[in-house]
């Protein structure tokens, strides 16, 4: 009786109790999903990788420059290419997608998106016929007043889509035997491309930007004995460029014709060494200097090799003034508002890594390392 009496009791005691689980649900907040924004005045870094392993998903990596530390992807489909505008607001992207995915109708687009969401905003479709290649900062290029978008084909054969980006209409520009797109610096619808002859050509639009004039210039270099990498830098008054052996050379653009004069030779009395890597070098613009990546041993093909060396050398004095080991590096950029700093990728260990340059001496130390990626292949640092 009496322990029928208790258990009654316990019974009643437990069916008038709130449950347990009840009170602690009501405890809980609902989380609330948010997605930080990239700060307007972060120095941008931006990585571009084409994942080789499964190249229809390559990405764009969005970094703080101060310390490499990752804020952000964003998507560039099958052999991508990218350019940031000059307003600071946008990223554009130019990316192949395929119906099947690794098969089936192609549709090329540029995706536009927003440099502190990285979201798309926005998509112009273009024709199927741009260069499928490694993302080279020349065959993606925006026109000097950001308004225009040229972008290299090769179908096999070459020519150059022009994008006006407001009205997203664009024609082809055709352009045979020549590969690379370097806008005029002070004139938005003018360009220039490399051509295999040894020669350029000058691209003017019509005011309507629905046709363009070519013009060809005299022959500068030599395509069979020294061929000039495709990669440039922009300089105030044209284009900084390297032949595979270490030579520079200038080119000023923005005239009818391009005009070409020598500007140095980084391996004058230094045997077996020569540039490497896909965006070899890069320039300090306000100072005159050249870092360039640098491999000894070298031989013909070999000027994709990482490398051993980071060489500084003077523009203006035509003069080497450097030399710092930097092993494994295939690709170098520097910031216009922070040249004291170069950002370069680690092919071989699939870093990207920051390397602090000395202002006197020149010197470069490292100065920061990200894991990152699978293949990356170019690096930007726009503002």
């Amino acid at each position: 009786m009496k322990f029928g009496a208790i258990a009654s009791v316990f019974v009643l005691v437990l069916s008038l109790a709130p449950p347990a689980h009840t009170a602690r649900a009501e405890d809980l907040k609902p989380e609330q999903i948010t997605v930080a924004r990239v700060p307007a005045d972060m120095p941008r870094l931006y990585v571009m990788d084409p994942a080789l392993p499964h190249m229809v998903d390559g990405r764009v990596y969005a970094l703080d420059a101060r310390n490499l530390s990752l804020k952000g992807m964003m998507e560039s489909g099958f052999a991508g290419m990218m350019a940031a505008a000059p307003d600071k607001k946008r990223v554009y992207v130019a990316a192949s997608f395929y119906e099947r995915l690794t098969r089936g109708a192609r549709t090329d687009v540029i995706q536009v998106y927003d440099d502190e969401t990285l979201k798309v905003v926005d998509e112009i479709p273009v024709p199927t016929l741009r260069a499928q290649a490694l993302p080279y900062r020349n065959l993606f290029r925006l026109n000097s007043d950001g308004s225009m978008i040229f972008m290299q084909n090769a179908t096999p054969a070459t020519s150059v889509t022009v994008v006006d980006i407001a009205s997203k209409k664009n024609f082809e520009a055709q352009g045979p035997g020549c590969y690379g797109i370097y806008p005029a610096l002070a004139n938005p619808l003018r360009f220039a491309t490399l051509c295999g002859d040894g020669t350029a050509t000058t691209y003017t639009i019509s005011a309507d930007r629905a046709a363009a004039r070519l013009k060809s210039s005299d022959k500068f270099f030599d395509p069979q004995n020294d061929p000039l990498y495709t990669h440039a830098e922009a300089v105030r008054d044209g284009y900084v460029f390297l032949t595979y052996s270490g030579k520079f050379m200038r080119l000023a653009v923005d005239g009818d014709t391009v005009s070409a004069q020598a500007s140095g030779d980084a391996t004058e009395g230094q045997q077996g060494w020569a540039p490497g890597g896909y965006q070899p070098f890069t320039v300090d613009a306000q100072a005159g200097v050249a870092y360039l990546l640098m491999h000894d041993k070298a031989v013909e093909g070999s000027h994709k090799a990482p490398s051993v060396e980071i060489w500084a050398y003077d523009l203006g004095a035509k003069k080497l003034i450097a030399r710092s080991p930097a092993a494994g590096l295939i690709g170098v950029t520097l910031a216009p508002s922070n040249p004291n700093v170069l950002f370069a990728i680690d092919g071989v260990a699939n870093k990207i890594v920051r390397l602090a340059v000395d202002p006197q001496s020149r010197a470069i130390t490292p100065a920061g390392e990200i894991k990152l990626g699978e293949t990356a292949a170019l690096i930007e640092a726009p503002r």
